[in-house]
């Protein structure tokens, strides 16, 4: 028993009739009464009573009839519901982005985008690089945007924008002309992003060129969220290093101070990842090419 012959059982039942059931199904009449006699095989009992002025329900066939209209409503609840999802699914594109530029420059460019396609629904899961790429490969995102290299066999990288890492400080800290020695640098209080962020990554390949490691710092205390960090920096209680553009604000008001280590370049570039065994969406494609198209900032 399938769909189909729960159709024509029904539309007999209304019509009252097998020729103006099969008509209206754009079937032949043997084959209309083919489908009702193996539903009646199949329950080993009749039906419908068919007499000379048309066909009628049998009292197990009331009961067939009413729980046939249930089913053929709920699939077509079903599949409004299932196409619904999918037309919801394929104007969705969920992005993971690092915590900088997830927080800073991302919801510039996504207000941006949706000017231009209102259409498109644009989810956006805010966590460290590491866990981001994690996202991407186990398809919890369509794309990923973290900042530092991104090595990975299974992952593709577009280059999308270019920033630097720097040390902030409060207004009142003593090192003048923008610079600090790195010596100072070792000896001054930080606080530091957690395990995993890019951030981190990109300062500890950076000392490690100098022959230092991330243990040799001044930790005081780590911490995830960068407003929370700048706040602390604010407050006095010690420097930390972030990319330039999540301080660009507070740098031009003066609520905090930039200072670049001497002798210690820390270039940070963010890239866009998405999986190579996997193809992306129209709408994926489209905010890649939204992101990387260089009419447009992503640093906004």
């Amino acid at each position: 028993m399938d769909s189909n012959q729960l159709k024509i059982f029904c539309m007999v039942t209304r019509q009252q009739s097998f020729s103006k059931a099969a008509k209206l199904l754009h079937m032949s009449q043997p084959a209309v009464s083919t489908h009702v006699k193996n539903l009646e095989e199949y329950y080993q009992g009749q039906l419908l009573d068919r007499t000379p002025q048309g066909v009628t329900l049998t009292k197990a066939g009331e009961v067939f009839y009413n729980y046939a209209q249930k089913i053929l409503d709920l699939q077509d609840e079903m599949e409004q519901q299932i196409e619904t999802v999918f037309k919801h699914e394929n104007n969705q594109v969920i992005i993971g982005a690092s915590t900088t530029i997830g927080n800073v420059s991302l919801p510039c460019s996504i207000y941006l985008f949706k000017e231009q396609y209102p259409e498109v629904e644009l989810c956006l899961n805010i966590a460290n690089a590491e866990e981001v790429l994690s996202m991407v490969i186990s398809d919890v995102v369509d794309i990923g945007v973290v900042e530092g290299d991104t090595e990975s066999s299974t992952l593709k990288s577009l280059h999308v924008a270019s920033d630097e890492l720097v040390l902030i400080v409060p207004p009142q800290h003593p090192a003048e002309g923008g610079v600090i020695s790195l010596q100072d640098f070792l000896k001054q209080p930080l606080i530091m992003r957690e395990d995993g962020s890019g951030t981190r990554k990109i300062l500890a390949t950076a000392l490690a060129r100098h022959g230092y490691s991330v243990n040799q710092l001044k930790v005081i205390t780590e911490m995830k969220n960068i407003y929370a960090i700048k706040s602390a920096v604010e407050a006095g209680l010690g420097g930390s290093v972030m990319p330039l553009l999540a301080v660009r604000k507070e740098a031009y008001t003066g609520t905090l101070k930039v200072l670049r280590i001497m002798d210690m370049e820390m270039p940070l570039i963010f890239n866009i990842v998405y999986p190579n065994n996997r193809p992306l969406t129209t709408k994926a494609k489209l905010f890649i090419k939204f992101l990387t198209n260089p009419e447009e900032s992503c640093l906004c």
